[in-house]
């Protein structure tokens, strides 16, 4: 935990580079997804450029699996509301190759 915004959690989220993080902020619902997911022209989609794929997968699945109301992107627009299952709808699609 992070001292702030009543106590961030960094989360692991290897697969864009070994080192990628997104922070979650559990006290107010919202995700900081850094590259791992992107918001590009209100599709959700896996974020671009990973040097392993099978590794964001998982830790797009692990993302959307958070309690998460607002979710904030690298790249794209922000999900200000209902972003929990709009990620892990996103997350389904993209598993299943779409």
């Amino acid at each position: 935990m992070i001292g702030f915004g009543g106590g961030a959690r960094v989360v692991a989220a290897p697969g864009h580079t070994d080192g990628s993080i997104a922070l979650h902020l559990p006290a107010h619902g919202v995700l900081f997804a850094g590259d791992a997911i992107a918001n590009v022209e209100g599709r959700t989609i896996l974020g671009v450029f990973n040097l392993d794929r099978a590794r964001a997968m998982e830790s797009f699945r692990r993302l959307a699996a958070l309690e998460t109301e607002t979710a904030c992107f690298g790249h794209g627009d922000p999900i200000p509301r209902g972003a929990g299952a709009a990620l892990r709808r996103a997350a389904r699609a993209a598993g299943d190759g779409a």
